[in-house]
């Protein structure tokens, strides 16, 4: 190896410097490019000449031709330094693991995602998702995840993402408790302030109840001591059980809707466009299988 890199050792800043003059056929934009000075440029060519003992380049005043000699060193650095640069990329970059790690809210886990998880692991041809459910995203490292059911994207900027559900709130409540409160599905705001359920947004600025009545434009009810709960799935069980009126979000209570487990009160109300994104790492194998969760991401979201 020592005795091929001899004869140019020394000389692969200039011969860089050379693929950038013949490319271009001038000194002044080569200069540019390399964020050089024009003299700087041309030191480096008149290194190489006075190595090789040949010109490189016919001159007529400010002007410049490379020669052929010129043009095949230039064709050389080119192709050598390509494939030095894929060959770095390739060692560089990690190989696509064998799984794909998820971060989520409860909420999303077991409404969206779990009645659907067996179509995905078939879809990933048995390939392990790891499911990272919090309801607190801001407390854990999204950058160390491949994707997140996130919606904030400003979190993480360089990544890109999708719009997964459109946002659609509106007021639920279980068939029993209608029965009770029939005035619920004409005049909300009669129910007693108490029997109605609250979700703890955190800091996702999601819709609450007084957000809620605000939008439609109706009398807030006076609420003191309510019932909190800060995952969405036990809020969900609450209103099943016919405890109180909560809010109900599209995509997240689509099954027990449709089943009749909980009825929808209202039209929808939204202060935003989407309520969820999915954000992930950017792909670098488009048959890799971050590629494959992600289209089937976007399959589920159209469906």
């Amino acid at each position: 190896m020592r005795r091929l890199i001899r004869p140019i050792s020394g000389s692969l800043n200039a011969l860089l410097v050379l693929e950038v003059v013949v490319r271009h056929s001038s000194l002044s934009r080569a200069a540019q490019e390399l964020g050089l000075s024009q003299p700087a440029v041309s030191r480096h060519i008149s290194t190489l000449e006075d190595r090789l003992g040949l010109p490189l380049f016919k001159r007529n005043n400010n002007q410049i031709t490379p020669t052929n000699n010129a043009v095949r060193l230039a064709e050389a650095v080119s192709l050598g330094f390509g494939h030095l640069d894929q060959v770095w990329t390739e060692i560089s970059t990690p190989p696509e693991r064998q799984e794909v790690t998820l971060a989520c809210t409860y909420g999303f886990a077991d409404q969206w995602l779990m009645p659907r998880f067996a179509d995905l692991r078939d879809h990933l041809d048995g390939a392990q998702v790891r499911v990272v459910t919090t309801d607190q995203l801001g407390d854990i490292d999204l950058s160390r995840l491949d994707a997140a059911v996130v919606w904030d994207t400003s979190r993480l900027p360089d990544r890109p993402f999708f719009p997964l559900i459109k946002s659609e709130v509106f007021p639920i409540c279980s068939p029993e408790f209608l029965a009770v409160h029939p005035e619920a599905s004409e005049a909300l705001e009669t129910v007693p302030a108490e029997m109605f359920l609250h979700f703890d947004v955190g800091d996702s600025r999601f819709m609450t109840w007084p957000k809620w009545f605000a939008l439609a434009k109706r009398d807030t009810p006076a609420f003191r001591q309510t019932a909190q709960f800060d995952a969405y799935p036990f809020l969900l069980q609450a209103v099943e059980a016919g405890h109180g009126v909560g809010l109900g979000w599209h995509g997240l209570v689509d099954q027990a809707l449709a089943t009749g487990r909980i009825l929808r009160l209202h039209p929808s109300l939204s202060d935003r466009e989407v309520s969820y994104f999915l954000q992930h790492r950017p792909i670098r194998d488009k048959n890799g299988l971050l590629a494959k969760m992600l289209n089937w991401f976007k399959e589920a979201a159209e469906a």
